[in-house]
């Protein structure tokens, strides 16, 4: 299964995109994209299984909801965002604490991951103490970003393979373009359904980047 764990819309500001046309961009270049996550900037929306389902029904690709927060160590994509989390972080504020979310939603079963730790961010040199920090909770990095120099992507898959972190892949898509889209995805060992599903395979280690074709950026 193919799940692009980050995507942006209208609602991040930088993006005049609308969650259809990534849609109908996937389904008609026979992609194989299964889902694709929406990781607006600082904000989160709490998903709407009405909508999402009428979007598959159409287009056979799950939509679901997560967010590209700002903490005081860059940009970190966080999923399986709880009711708690949103209570105890405003996800709206720049600089929250990276690792204060990371073990906050990891103790809820979801997932912080690391947005192009080496490219415009404090992340990729930290990636060593966050692990020992948060004791394990750092399970994953977006490892492989579509809009990464290959230099960067190269960086985090080592940092990854190094530090026993799975690694991921997001086109970072701000327009549905094949500049932007379709570029990289995440490869999981199975197929699911829902959001939780998607963080327990992760958790477990069973993902890994996928580049579509022309796209090859590791």
């Amino acid at each position: 299964m193919l799940i692009d764990i980050h995507v942006h819309t209208a609602a991040s500001r930088d993006s005049r995109a609308k969650v259809e046309d990534y849609l109908k961009m996937a389904t008609q270049a026979d992609s194989g994209l299964s889902a694709i996550c929406l990781t607006e900037h600082r904000l989160y929306r709490a998903g709407d299984d009405g909508a999402s389902t009428r979007l598959f029904d159409r287009y056979g690709v799950r939509v679901f909801q997560g967010i590209e927060a700002d903490t005081d160590l860059g940009h970190l994509i966080l999923l399986g965002v709880t009711s708690s989390i949103a209570r105890a972080f405003d996800l709206t504020e720049r600089m929250l604490s990276g690792a204060s979310l990371i073990s906050a939603i990891d103790s809820e079963g979801g997932l912080a991951v690391p947005a192009h730790p080496f490219r415009d961010s404090g992340f990729g040199a930290n990636l060593k103490y966050l692990v020992e920090k948060t004791s394990g909770a750092l399970r994953a990095i977006e490892a492989v970003n579509g809009q990464n120099a290959p230099g960067e992507n190269a960086r985090a898959l080592a940092a990854a393979e190094a530090l026993g972190l799975v690694a991921l892949g997001g086109s970072d898509a701000h327009h549905a373009s094949s500049k932007w889209f379709l570029t990289v995805a995440t490869q999981l060992d199975r197929q699911v359904s829902t959001l939780g599903e998607v963080c327990s395979e992760i958790r477990a280690g069973r993902a890994r980047p996928h580049c579509f074709d022309g796209h090859q950026l590791f």
